[in-house]
């Protein structure tokens, strides 16, 4: 949460203060008594809200291998991360994931070749996270302005201790499992602080 509440208050205002609208200071919405988890402005009335943020990201395979990028921009520059970022405002979710892709590593796919691979949240930083797959016939790359470098990756040759995100290496794992056995279930995942729950939600051939 990005909350908490004070004794006898609402919950307390921790980064929105000020209305995107009119510039009017903003204050806790409170309906029948109960305040919500958003905000409302004192001038204009208009309602904000703190939704979380999607991240969408591809796992592009060629042939035994997954596509990695090296990031060139904080956070974790340096590291390795599957290609992906925030969805943009008239994106659906295939399209920001093409979007990422093409940005980071020059790879261009359109979005209905993208299938549905894996969903989740990370409640501890308020996000919603959409992955895809995708197999392509040649291993070209080319590095994006935000990535130092990109490389197709068999299991064994992923640098393991240079992972962005080592949170995640149980979907890791799960991709290269799929990729070797040629079978894609679609997977949920749900982390808080201190668990990461995992699971299959449906099957499928590739």
């Amino acid at each position: 949460m990005l909350w908490f509440f004070h004794q006898g208050e609402g919950p307390a205002l921790t980064e929105h203060k000020f209305c995107p609208q009119c510039g009017a200071a903003l204050e806790w919405h409170v309906v029948a008594g109960e305040p919500r988890n958003h905000w409302r402005c004192t001038g204009c009335g208009q309602l904000d809200y703190d939704y979380p943020m999607v991240v969408v990201t591809a796992f592009v395979a060629h042939e035994d291998r997954l596509l990695w990028v090296q990031r060139g921009i904080e956070p974790q520059r340096g590291a390795w991360a599957i290609p992906g970022g925030f969805m943009e405002r008239g994106e659906t979710l295939a399209e920001a994931a093409a979007r990422e892709l093409h940005e980071e590593s020059g790879v261009l796919l359109p979005p209905e070749q993208l299938q549905l691979y894996m969903t989740g949240t990370i409640t501890f930083i308020n996000q919603v996270y959409v992955a895809f797959r995708a197999r392509v016939d040649t291993d070209f790359y080319l590095p994006g302005p935000e990535s130092m470098d990109c490389g197709f990756f068999s299991r064994a040759e992923c640098p393991w201790d240079k992972l962005a995100y080592p949170q995640v290496n149980d979907s890791i794992e799960q991709a290269y499992a799929d990729l070797a056995s040629g079978r894609f279930d679609v997977w949920q995942a749900e982390m808080t602080e201190g668990r990461y729950d995992f699971w299959s939600v449906s099957q499928g051939k590739d």
